[in-house]
């Protein structure tokens, strides 16, 4: 295998594409690296799997292309500010519905004690009433 072309293939894109950070820029590399030889792996000669991708100059402009469109963007708290206001909203409604359920939940509790507690005498065990007795 004549991985010498490979490398420098990747050595020319290395340089193509040097302005982006290193981690994006390792990862395309190794993205690319790694295409190549499962081409070769896959049966192609090193001359066929390099023809089939760009020259690293017109791949570069595209991977460059591809990094300024995700990156060059403001962020998304100055270009749409309505969002951090979405979310705020979204604190409050929870709030409201937990005080809903806490509120809901003590004024059963209370109803309940309150049908509990009424004029009528409740028997209880043990304790025996006397009716007053008249001549």
């Amino acid at each position: 295998m004549d991985n010498q072309k490979i490398n420098e293939y990747i050595k020319q894109l290395e340089i193509e594409i040097n302005i982006l950070p290193k981690k994006d820029r390792d990862n395309h590399i190794m993205e690319v690296k790694d295409h190549l030889l499962q081409s070769v792996n896959d049966g192609k000669s090193v001359d066929q799997a390099l023809k089939d991708f760009l020259p690293p100059n017109e791949l570069a402009k595209e991977i460059k292309a591809e990094f300024q469109n995700l990156y060059s963007s403001a962020p998304i708290e100055k270009s749409f500010p309505i969002k951090q206001k979405k979310s705020n909203k979204r604190i409050w409604i929870i709030l409201s519905v937990l005080v809903s359920i806490i509120l809901l939940s003590i004024f059963v509790a209370i109803a309940v004690f309150m049908g509990n507690s009424s004029d009528k005498p409740i028997d209880t065990p043990g304790i025996i009433e006397y009716e007053e007795i008249k001549d």
